[in-house]
Formats: structure tokens, C-alpha cells, sequence
């Protein structure tokens, strides 16, 4: 069996530690994996070994690969291929001509994967053009089953989120990940051909305000009244991000806090949850709980939080007193900032094309178009 070793000295003089083209971003996938741990990587093609140009180094000549951080470095094998101390900066990518199953996720990926160390674990890589990125995002944030107009609005606005928060884990080696953190990504296996479609409509398309790409948040809903970014996060005031009416997205809910939730406040039995004050949007900003141990003030979110945000879908609502437990009444399903997905839905069911979508919900911005290219074909 054959066995080809290299040496830390190559990649040397490959490439800069943290280099991609315009066009592509670095996702990190799932979870990270504890020294020691394999992490198995599939392919219907053949693997090889590339540059962070995808220039390729030296065939794997194999479907399987095993990956494992142990003793400070990463090794990868196969049948035939062994790769001692592979770089952990991004200058070599594990690549394939069909697309790659990581095992362990049971999720395939176009582009290439490379890897990181953060806090002594090893954490995956997905190399990939930002259109298939798209691709991988939008079946997970908005259902195929969408009106076509609210999947390209979603497109675009997913795009220019990807791109106004490409350096948001730089310091980690990374752009992104696939979480809700930002937005939600797994691969190939979720694509789909009528969000593929979006996606390719929208090709290039991005949103801009006074010449700066758009930090295009969305949520599920909000409720009849979009939140101000600024009084949901704090910091600066945006100026397309503002409060303002929603006559199309009305999604109702209640919920009953009962002992099992209270008790999570920790004060014993609770007498009175007062609303103490609201944002522009009618969002609860303060509230004030009074119980047998003592006062607690919180804000709408903690408050969420501390309940469950799948519970408390927002924190746009009303506070009834039942005597031995609270009906909580409200509307709107998450943060409320910026293009409400059923918000999005309703425009174009009422025939608003994406542009009017996004022009409601990004009053002042402007749909700029760049040609990103689409190279994992």
C-alpha cells in the first residue's frame, strides 16, 4: 500500500493564511469536533487535494477520506493517500469532482472543505461560491412552496446579509456559519429547484443604502409592526431598519405561563407581571415581575428568552392575570426587524413583485447588481 507523506515546509510557500476570491465565502459547518475525534468525508467522484485557488496538488485517488485533530495537528488518510500536519489557515482544501458528504452531518457540499483550529477543536469549512451558498440557505430560511416574488426578495436580501457580514468571524479564520447566528446553510442536500430558481433570477442582486451594502436582517414575522433595530439591539439607528406599520404580516398567538415557567424566574410565586414600557413598535421593553422573593426587571427579550422563544414567539404582546397563572397575547413571531417572510408572502400573493417587497421593507435602499460568478458548477 502506498503511502504519500508531506511535510509542513510545502505549504510554506503555497498561500497567504486567509485568502478567497470576491465571490466566495468560508462557512463553517456543524459542530466543532474535540481532539481525537474522526470526522469521515464521502464523494461519488474521486477526492484530491487543491490550493485555495482550487489548483490541484495531488490526487487522493479515493471516495473516503478520515480526518482527526489529535497532538496539535490534522492528519487526513485513506486507502491509499496519508497527509500529515494538513493546514489549518485555509491554504489546501480538501476538493472532489462530485459533490462531498460529510458523514457525521449527513449534509453534502458543493466547493471545498478545509479546516480551523479554535479553542483546541477542530472546526469544518465549507470553501463556497456565495450563489450556491444561496442555494444552501434559502430551502432552510423561506419554504419552496413560497410565492416565486417572496423567494427572490428572500434571495436578495440574503445575499446582501451574506456580504454585509462577511468578516463577522474573521478573527476565527472564517466568514460565517450555519446558524441561525447567521443564516441557515446545509449544503447540496437542501437544495431545490424553485428557490434555485429564485436564486438564479436574482444573480448578483444586492441592497444598498448611501453606497454601503444593506445589513438586510429579516424574521418570520412581525406581527402588524416592524421593529426598530435600534431599540431591539441597541446601538446606532438604521436608517432602512425603522418601526413602522406592517399591514401585511398579522400572525397571531397566545401562551400560558404556568408554574412550570414561572418558576424559571426563580422568585417564588409570582403576583403580578407588569409591561412597564413599550418601543415605537408596541414591543415590550421593560418588564417588571413582582413575586414571594422579590422584584425582578427585565427586558422583552430576557423575558422571552427566559420563558422560550418558542413559547413567547415575540415580544410584541399583552400580559393577562389569571390568578394562579398569566395568558400571554401577541403578534408577530421573532425580532420583528426589517422584511417579515409573511410579510413577503401576503405582498406577492397581492402581486407586489420582489422590488416592492423589498422596497416596503427597506424603505430608501437600492437594488445594486454585481456579477459574483458562480463557479461550483
Amino acid at each position: 500500500m502506498k503511502k504519500i507523506l508531506f511535510s509542513l515546509v510545502i505549504f510554506l510557500i503555497l498561500m497567504p493564511v486567509f485568502v478567497f476570491g470576491e465571490n466566495r465565502l468560508d462557512v463553517k459547518i456543524g459542530k466543532s469536533f474535540e481532539a481525537g475525534k474522526e470526522v469521515k468525508l464521502s464523494t461519488k467522484g474521486q477526492f484530491k487535494v487543491v490550493s485555495g485557488d482550487f489548483d490541484e496538488i495531488n490526487k487522493v485517488d479515493s471516495q473516503n477520506i478520515t480526518v482527526i485533530y489529535k497532538d496539535g495537528k490534522i492528519y487526513i488518510s485513506s486507502k491509499n493517500f496519508t497527509m500529515e500536519n494538513f493546514p489549518s489557515d485555509g491554504s489546501l482544501l480538501i476538493s472532489a469532482n462530485k459533490d462531498i458528504k460529510v458523514d457525521n452531518f449527513k449534509i453534502s457540499y458543493d466547493g471545498g472543505i478545509s479546516f480551523r483550529i479554535n479553542d483546541n477543536k477542530l472546526d469544518l469549512i465549507n470553501n463556497i461560491d456565495l450563489e450556491n451558498y444561496l442555494r444552501g440557505i434559502l430551502p432552510k430560511e423561506m419554504s419552496p412552496s413560497f410565492p416565486d416574488e417572496a423567494l427572490k426578495a428572500q434571495a436578495v436580501a440574503s445575499r446582501s446579509f451574506a456580504l454585509a457580514n462577511i468578516n463577522k468571524y474573521i478573527k476565527k479564520g472564517y466568514n460565517l456559519n450555519d446558524t441561525t447566528a447567521c443564516q441557515v446553510y446545509k449544503g447540496k442536500t437542501s437544495y431545490d429547484k424553485k428557490t434555485d430558481a429564485a436564486v438564479k433570477a436574482t444573480e448578483g442582486e444586492f441592497l444598498t443604502y448611501d453606497g454601503k451594502i444593506c445589513d438586510a436582517i429579516f424574521g418570520a414575522s412581525s406581527g402588524g409592526y416592524i421593529a426598530d433595530s435600534s431599540e431591539v439591539w441597541g446601538g446606532n439607528k438604521s436608517p432602512y431598519l425603522i418601526s413602522k406599520e406592517d399591514p401585511y404580516s398579522s400572525y397571531a398567538w397566545d401562551f400560558l405561563l404556568t408554574s412550570k415557567e414561572l418558576n424559571k424566574l426563580k422568585l417564588g410565586n409570582i403576583y403580578t407581571i407588569d409591561i412597564s414600557e413599550k418601543d415605537s413598535s408596541g414591543r415590550c421593553k421593560k418588564i417588571v415581575i413582582t413575586g414571594q422573593n422579590g422584584v425582578k426587571e427585565m427586558t422583552g427579550n430576557e423575558f422571552r428568552n427566559a420563558m422560550g422563544n418558542m413559547s413567547v414567539k415575540s415580544s410584541l404582546f399583552e400580559i393577562i392575570n389569571l390568578g394562579d397563572s398569566f395568558q400571554i397575547k401577541g403578534r408577530g413571531f421573532g425580532h420583528g426587524v426589517g422584511l417579515s417572510q409573511y410579510g413577503a408572502v401576503e405582498m406577492a400573493k397581492q402581486k407586489f413583485d420582489y422590488k416592492g417587497i423589498l422596497d416596503f421593507y427597506y424603505p430608501g435602499t437600492t437594488i445594486e447588481n454585481k456579477d459574483l460568478g458562480n463557479e461550483d458548477k
